[in-house]
């Protein structure tokens, strides 16, 4: 596989799934992460198509579970990448094309460094 386009940007993600958060803080941090995707895809214009591979790499002094939480800390991320690649669908709805196969990671961060790291390569 060959990697098309890589980028990574500092926000950070939290577990949606065990997070007690008030409403509006979970909005503003939703919000902010669909913008930070918007920015950078209006800016690079990556020439990326389906079929692809999306890796996303959370990057923070603790580890998430794997399982459940790691994804949910990813969705807003993954609504806006996947709206990119798939023009035309509802908003959280381009995330179930099967020709995007979707990868997550973590890797642990410095005290206080928080980010993502999107990598997108070709199948």
């Amino acid at each position: 596989m060959k990697i098309l386009w890589s980028w990574q940007f500092n926000i950070r993600t939290a577990s949606e799934s065990n997070s007690s958060d008030n409403w509006r803080k979970k909005a503003k941090r939703h919000s902010k992460q669909k913008l930070f995707i918007a920015k950078v895809f209006m800016v690079e214009r990556p020439k990326v198509q389906p079929p692809c591979k999306v890796t996303l790499t959370r990057i923070a002094p603790r580890n998430l579970d794997e399982h459940d939480n790691l994804r949910t800390s990813m969705k807003w991320i993954t609504d806006a990448i996947a709206s990119y690649l798939v023009p035309g669908k509802a908003a959280g709805r381009a995330d179930d094309c099967k020709a995007i196969e979707w990868d997550y990671k973590q890797k642990k961060g410095a005290v206080r460094e928080y980010g993502v790291l999107v990598e997108i390569e070709t199948l």
